[in-house]
Formats: structure tokens, sequence, C-alpha cells
């Protein structure tokens, strides 16, 4: 084998075939920005004729039809794709994923080479999958067939998007690959910032309620998720290519999306953003974390610094001052009415697992039930915390699984930063480091796992983790013997 420099044959560019998919995704943000309806036979003839090329090419590349589900899944609320017939489970995420996976699987089949490969993170992930269906059955025996009929098709929905992790642990084979799609996710992002701006430029001041941008998510604080869990990745590669002039250049994408986190007014977004912007610059530099503490203490010393924005929304938060929390009988006395709620309806979430702590109350039931665990009737409402609607719907065993699996990915990930020579991988893994922990944040103030416009990056990058620790791996254990006729395959 010859011998390769020190960053090996790891400087492989991207696919030149993103072009066209950076245009498709500009194409969806226009026809969204103009809300321009096209009728339905026309979608229907160009579905039919896309669908028919992806065929042809994707027999040969079966990355191509990946492609165009990772462009399509962030307008997939907005530009669902069923031909107007309102027909079960006919939209176009699902013919796309299953267009991805059948030209994959025949591709595979033709050469005489294995579907899928395992990885402990399968294991992990399928369980949690698992058991997630399982809180569905269990309930169903409980509340009757109306039960599950009603909450099949959210399950299916909660279902696709982990789907797209071992959709993409299969199909994604290279480097070249994994940052192609790395780059379709983050100008995805930026449209979708640059979207949100001009919403809000068009609402105005006219009411906070009515200011508060939703964009394809249809829902702020949602929207403020999606920006915390993808931006970071313009960051990671803004960090590692930091002494190249062109890399400065990244800073106004990550800056849009961060107004576009701003025009949200989501105060768990901004605080998840602070969480990651801090994630990342622990990882890059300890030195750099210093600075970026300072930064943080200097705001909150000064919050006449921040953004008016950002100062107004989290003002809002307390409506007695700090000082005389003591005076109060309850402490949610001390916060506006959401805050207060959301206290409310957790207290009630911890009250529910404590009554049902092994399987919870079923998938999708928290709604219905919370009205019998909180002191004042708070109506249908969402639980504002991840994980305690876990473990209220599915049981503390499946918050368990779900806690530990983030920790793998996290491992994975970490893993894949501190041992990769590309440069441009140790960047995706960077950014994705600080978007785990905005994750993380973000899903202590709201549930932002069961939505497939936010989750469905998550997945696709947990498997392109997955595949760069499986590419790094082999090619260490070739190096380290080369020696041995097997290593040249």
């Amino acid at each position: 084998m010859p011998r390769e420099s020190k960053a090996g044959a790891v400087a492989t560019t991207i696919d030149r075939r993103v072009w066209p998919m950076i245009m498709l995704i500009g194409l969806m943000s226009v026809l969204l920005v103009k809300e321009i309806s096209l009728p339905s036979p026309v979608i229907l003839l160009c579905a039919l004729v896309g669908l028919l090329g992806l065929l042809m090419t994707g027999l040969q590349h079966p990355e191509l039809p990946f492609y165009v589900l990772v462009a399509y899944l962030p307008f997939s609320r907005v530009f669902v794709g069923d031909f107007g017939t309102e027909a079960f489970a006919l939209n176009l995420t699902n013919i796309l994923t299953i267009w991805a996976l059948g030209t994959y699987w025949l591709n595979r089949l033709s050469r005489g080479q294995p579907l899928g490969q395992g990885t402990p993170l399968n294991v992990a992930i399928g369980a949690f999958a698992l058991l997630g269906g399982l809180s569905l059955v269990l309930a169903g025996m409980n509340y009757g067939s109306w039960y599950l009929w009603e909450f099949v098709t959210p399950l299916k929905r909660w279902f696709t998007p982990v789907f797209f992790y071992f959709l993409t642990l299969w199909i994604v084979r290279d480097r070249r690959t994994i940052k192609t799609v790395a780059t379709l996710i983050m100008v995805a992002v930026v449209l979708v910032a640059l979207m949100a701006i001009r919403d809000y430029m068009d609402v105005g001041d006219s009411s906070f309620d009515k200011s508060r941008v939703g964009g394809i998510a249809e829902h702020s604080n949602t929207l403020g998720a999606f920006f915390d869990y993808y931006m970071f990745l313009l960051l990671g590669f803004f960090l590692v290519y930091a002494r190249k002039l062109k890399a400065w250049l990244l800073l106004i994408p990550f800056a849009l999306c961060f107004r576009g986190i701003m025009v949200t007014f989501s105060r768990g977004a901004y605080l998840a953003f602070a969480a990651g912007s801090l994630a990342a610059c622990w990882f890059r530099s300890k030195f750099l974390f210093m600075a970026a503490v300072g930064i943080g203490l200097l705001l909150l010393i000064n919050p006449v610094l921040l953004p008016a924005g950002i100062r107004y929304r989290m003002g809002m938060t307390l409506v007695r001052d700090p000082a005389e929390f003591g005076y109060a009988e309850d402490i949610a006395e001390n916060f506006e009415t959401s805050s207060s709620r959301r206290i409310e309806i957790w207290r009630g979430a911890i009250r529910m697992i404590k009554d049902y702590p092994w399987w919870g109350v079923g998938y999708g039931a928290f709604p219905r039930m919370i009205p019998n665990y909180t002191e004042v009737n708070l109506g249908f409402v969402d639980a504002h915390n991840s994980y305690l609607l876990i473990a209220a719907e599915m049981g503390i065993p499946t918050l368990v699984v779900f806690l530990f699996m983030l920790l793998m990915v996290w491992g994975y990930t970490y893993w894949l930063y501190r041992h990769t020579q590309d440069p441009s991988i140790k960047a995706i893994a960077l950014g994705f480091l600080a978007g785990l922990i905005g994750l993380l944040v973000a899903n202590m103030f709201g549930s932002r796992m069961d939505d497939q416009v936010v989750s469905s990056y998550f997945w696709i990058l947990c498997g392109l983790i997955m595949r760069g620790v499986l590419i790094e791996r082999q090619e260490r254990l070739v190096r380290s013997a080369p020696h041995r006729p097997s290593a040249r395959l």
C-alpha cells in the first residue's frame, strides 16, 4: 500500500452533485416565501418524472435519492406531498424514504454485498424505538382499540426520524458522502434562518405573540430548537479552519442563524444557544472557553449589552424581584404565567411518573392525563420537557435507555473528533458535539424530539458520525497492519 501523508487520503471534496440539491433547497424556499401553490397534476407529473430519474440513477448511486430526501426534510411539514389525496401514509417523506431504501437494497443485492452493518449504537437506538412502540401496545390493552387507531399514525411519525439513522448508516459509505450530506444540512439551516428573518420583517412589532416566528416548524419554540441543534456545524467549520481567511466568512451564516433564534423569542432556545456555544469553545480550546465564559459573565453583569429582543424576552420571566423569592408561598408565583404553568406541569408529570414508573401512561397519552395530576386545570397541554415526557409516557426504563443512547452518541462523536485527521470530519464532529449540548438544554424546556422537521437531521447526523467512526477505525486497522495482504482491501 502506498505511503500516505499525515492527512492520508482524507483530502476528499464534497460530491459535485450537491449543487442540484442546493438548487432544490433554494427552489422550495422560494415557493414557501412567495406562497406559490402548484396544481396537484403539475406536482404529480414532476414527482413521477423525478422518481423515475432517481430510480434509474439510484440503482448505481443510491446516495442520490438520499440527497434529495435530506434536502426535502426541513420542508416536509409545509410541502407534505400527498398530491391532494390526503391518503393514509401517502406523502413525499415516505415515498423518498422507500425510494432511497429500495435503490440501496437493489444496489447491494446486485453486488452480492450485505445490506446492513451492526454497531453497538444500533442496539441502543433499536431498544429505545422498541420500548416506545411497546408503550403504545401496553396502553392500548388498557384504553382500548380507539387509542391504538388514534396514536398509531403519530407513533409512525415518531419512528420515521429514528429510522433515518439506520438509512444514513447503510447508504453513506465514504467521507465524501458524509461531507456532502453535512453541507446540505448547513445550507438548509441557513435558508431556514433567512426565511425566518424575512417573516419577522413582514410581521413587524404589531404584538409580541404575532412577532414570534414559527417558520417551517410552525411553532416558535420548535424553530428555535431546530437552529440550536444544527447551526453549530457552521461554528465547527469556523473553529477548525480559523487560520484560513475564507473561514471567517462562515460567521455570516452563523450570525443569520443566531438572528433566526432571536426572532423566535424562545427563552429555552437562548439558553441552549449559550450552552452550545460554550461547549464548542470547550472542546476546541480551553483558552477559548475561558474567554467565552468571561464574555458571558460580562453580559450577565451588564444586560444592557445584550440584544434588545433577548433582554426584553428574558426580562419577562420574573414578575417578582429575586430578593423577594423567599416571601412567596410557591416558587411559581415568582414567574410570569407561561413559566409558572410549566412548573405546575412538571410537578404533575413527576406525580404521574410516580404512579406509572415502569411503562408510563402510554405514548401520546400525557396531554389527556395531566389534568388529573395538577392542582390547577391547565387543559390539554404538552409536558414542556422531553425527559419528563418520555418517563411519563413510556416509563423510567425507557428514559434511562434514551439517556444512555445520547451518551453513546456523545462518546462516538468525541472519539471521532479527537482521532480523525480529516479537518472537515473534525469540524462536523465538533459542530455536532456543540449541537448535542444545545439539544440537551433545549429539551429541558420543551418536547423537541418528537417533531419530524426538527429531529430528522439529528438522527441523520448520528448516522454520519457512526459511519465516520467505522471508516476511521477501519483505516487505523489497515495502517497498523500494512504487511497483511488483506490490509489492501
